[in-house]
């Protein structure tokens, strides 16, 4: 006992100091701008190392610096918050010689040269690590900033510069800096180059000595496979083992389940698919919130007052065997925080926009909520729910489901609650559940019922460098003529181009112009699919050759519209976007048309629909 009497506080094991650790990465600790300075102070504070791990640019950046050999470029590092620009700064800072007073935190500048030697003499290295931070926050532009960037234009039109700058710059304060800078300095006279290449997404201009890294353009697929590798790798997650016969710790805590479900391939497999669709619909999630979402994942419970669970708390969960408030299976759709915080998070909007357990069908609803007691779904219900050896037996849903299914009004509250349980039953079902396009369709249980075969037809086949199913092909060109004729027409090979009477404005018509092959034809015709520059799909029309083409680039929810339509769905119930994304490409076609044709006058015909939803074109006798 100390002299007031209270007991003498005990030091924080290794398990208690883990949970701390991870719980500064969280939505409750959203650090500012000096994020890599604050991890590094955090993770000395409780004894261990940040969570690191090799950054998706780092090969990019070593061919381009190497002090070795003399290769040195100009690097600008842009993207948003949390892409990794200021580690990457420290970790190239480091790795020219630097001190240490930039891992540690220790120097907060903004600004700091370096002299390097290489075989071809000395070179001075100018590192901006905070390029918004170092900017004046009003005009006119100091001399010595101006300077600076004066310097760094004239470095990028040298062949072997004796000053190499690496500057790290969110996109939207480095286009907005430049547009200050004084009419007729040299550095403003690029500023409309560096607005291109971020526009256009290229990292280098003819002639200038300069690598641009969009780090907003990395694949969320590539940062989240590193992420999950660097979590579940780290040696402190032997407190499972040295610590379980505390709660905290032990097999009943949804500490220890969710790390056990974290770490299960099917679990992370699933996962990682929703990054890929992400990457497909032109999402992108920063380094900060992927680690935000592992740990809001592995410590979520809405219970707690930042919805992550104290060591104290995961005690208390595990005593009571309230586990269910707590698991992975919510928490990583962020069931844990409010609305408000769901939406202040770049990767819990994301995730909410897939609405993974807000969709559902009969059929599997009818697994959830009849499948243990109903003979014909019992062997489903164990399969993929009662053999989940961490969430499989929840008395307490047992418990609401029956009062659900017994009450007489859905509005009361039991039902409600009732109702709330089963958003996320939905998502573990979504989780436990197998690819599969049949009734138990995990992506049923999504907005994207047609993300499996995006993914397996569309996605995978043109990464292995196979051509797209031709079944699928088929059923996006049923949506583009239904949508672009007004008429119901069944699956076809052909891709109908139609317009109005004054053959220009009406984008929904019946007069007949064109028809294009699926497969090229001897007019060299093609409709076909195939990747992008940016590795998303593109559907390209040629008409008469590659020379009149153009491309639609196939996001996965155009994706999911276009199919949805094939299957009868109006085009404007799903998307109103994306309904005019399809017309407007339909003006991209007729513009390709009218300059292959040229002035050749061109009979009129009408197209009618079959009872088989086949379309023909019916020939007037007048031409113009």
């Amino acid at each position: 006992m100390s002299e007031s009497g209270t007991p003498p506080k005990s030091e924080p094991t290794p398990g208690e100091r883990w949970v701390g650790f991870l719980r500064g990465y969280g939505p409750a600790n959203r650090v500012d701008g000096m994020f890599a300075e604050s991890t590094a102070g955090h993770a000395a504070a409780h004894g261990t190392e940040p969570l690191l791990f090799i950054h998706p640019t780092t090969a990019t950046l070593d061919q381009a610096l190497d002090p070795l050999t003399g290769r040195l470029t100009n690097v600008v590092l842009t993207g948003t918050a949390g892409d990794g620009k200021t580690t990457l700064c420290n970790d190239l800072w480091a790795r020219f010689g630097g001190g240490a007073e930039r891992q540690t935190g220790r120097h907060r500048g903004n600004y700091l040269p370096l002299e390097v030697e290489t075989p071809t003499g000395r070179r001075t290295i100018h590192f901006i690590f905070e390029f918004s931070a170092w900017c004046p926050q009003t005009l006119p532009w100091p001399d010595d900033k101006l300077d600076l960037l004066n310097r760094f234009a004239h470095s990028m039109t040298e062949a072997d510069p004796a000053e190499i700058f690496i500057i790290a710059a969110n996109d939207g304060k480095l286009v907005q800096a430049w547009d200050g800078l004084p009419e007729g300095s040299p550095a403003a006279s690029f500023g409309a180059m560096l607005e291109d290449l971020l526009a256009t997404d290229r990292q280098s201009a003819p002639g200038l000595n300069l690598l641009f890294l969009n780090l907003s353009r990395m694949p969320t697929t590539a940062v989240l496979e590193q992420a999950l590798r660097c979590l579940l790798d780290r040696v402190e997650w032997r407190c499972l083992e040295d610590e379980a016969d505390d709660p905290a710790f032990g097999p009943a805590s949804p500490f220890f389940r969710n790390f056990r479900l974290l770490s299960d391939p099917s679990i992370r497999a699933r996962l990682l698919a929703i990054a890929e669709l992400l990457d497909a619909n032109g999402l992108h999630i920063p380094i900060r919130e992927v680690l935000l979402l592992l740990v809001n994942g592995l410590l979520g419970w809405s219970g707690a007052q930042d919805g992550l669970a104290t060591v104290e708390e995961l005690r208390q969960l595990a005593r009571e065997d309230r586990a269910h408030e707590a698991t992975l299976y919510g928490n990583l759709f962020g069931a844990n925080l409010t609305e408000r915080r769901r939406e202040h998070s770049a990767v819990f909007r994301h995730l909410g926009g897939f609405r993974i357990g807000r969709e559902t069908t009969n059929a599997l609803d009818g697994l959830l909520i009849f499948g243990a007691a109903d003979p014909t779904l019992q062997a489903e219900h164990e399969r993929f729910l009662a053999s989940d050896p961490y969430y499989g037996s929840n008395a307490k849903f047992d418990e609401m489901r029956i009062a659900y299914l017994e009450a007489e009004d859905e509005r009361v509250e039991q039902a409600q609650a009732f109702l709330a349980a089963l958003v996320n039953e939905r998502r573990r079902l979504f989780f436990r559940l197998p690819e599969s396009s049949g009734r138990l369709d995990p992506w049923k249980l999504s907005v994207f019922h047609a993300a499996g075969t995006y993914r397996a037809q569309v996605l995978h086949r043109l990464r292995a460098g196979q051509p797209v199913d031709p079944g699928v092909l088929k059923r996006l060109v049923c949506g583009f003529n239904r949508i672009w004729t007004g008429m119901l027409v069944a699956e076809m090979d052909k891709l109908y181009l139609s317009t109005g009477l004054d053959l220009s404005t009406a984008r929904v018509s019946d007069i007949f112009l064109y028809e294009a092959a699926i497969q090229r034809s001897i007019h060299g015709d093609e409709v076909g699919v195939a990747l992008g520059e940016d590795r998303i799909p593109v559907l390209r029309v040629s008409l008469g050759g590659p020379q009149h083409s153009t491309t639609f680039k196939l996001h996965l929810t155009r994706y999911e519209f276009l199919m949805r339509v094939a299957q009868g769905a109006l085009p404007g119930s799903f998307s109103k976007e994306c309904n005019e994304d399809v017309l407007a490409f339909k003006s991209q076609v007729l513009s390709q048309y009218y300059a292959l044709v040229g002035d050749r006058p061109a009979p009129i015909a009408i197209l009618s629909l079959s009872a088989e939803g086949t379309l023909h074109s019916r020939q007037l006798s007048v031409t113009l």
